[in-house]
Order: structure tokens, then sequence, then C-alpha cells
């Protein structure tokens, strides 16, 4: 591989895998994921997760490192969703009156 064709790939993966960062940090600030689906990054993660048994199988190593910063930020993503919507849960459910 010349050098040329591992910093283009080095630069794509790191661009698709870097992908989630603007809405990872839209839902730190809104503090809510009313409009995100659980299966988009469910899906997602369990893609690259395969994604990475192959990569590693085949020893792409600049892969497999942009594929576990992918799974990073997916993880981080997928949690946040069900952090949220477990929350605004709890913070919707009606009181209970006192017995």
């Amino acid at each position: 591989m010349t050098d040329l064709t591992w910093i283009l790939g080095t630069l794509g993966i790191l661009a698709i895998e870097g992908s989630y960062l603007p809405q990872i940090f839209r839902l730190f600030r809104l503090k809510r994921a009313d409009d995100v689906s659980v299966f988009f990054p469910l899906l997602n993660l369990i893609g690259r997760l395969f994604a990475l048994m192959y990569s590693v199988s085949q020893h792409a190593n600049g892969f497999s490192v942009g594929l576990m910063i992918g799974i990073s930020l997916r993880a981080i993503l997928l949690m946040q969703v069900l952090w949220y919507r477990r929350r605004a849960q709890l913070l919707h459910r009606p009181l209970q009156p006192a017995a």
C-alpha cells in the first residue's frame, strides 16, 4: 500500500466513523432523544462489530482502529438514546397518590 492510499483510507474511515459526533453532541445539548430510533445505532453497532471481526481476520489494522472508534461512538449514541428515553419516561410518569 502506498502512502497516498493509506492516507486516503485513514481519512475516509475517520470521516465515516466521526460522522456520529454531531448527533452525539446534539443529544447531549438537548438532553432528549425522542426523535432518534434505537434501531439505527443498534444495527449500526452490530454491523461495525462484524466488520471489525472481518478486518482483524484480514490484518487490516488501520481499518480495525477506525472501526473501534466507530464502535465506541455508536455505543455512546445508543446509550444516550436509551438513557434520555428512560429519563423522559420517569419524568412524565403520573404521580401516585400517597396511601
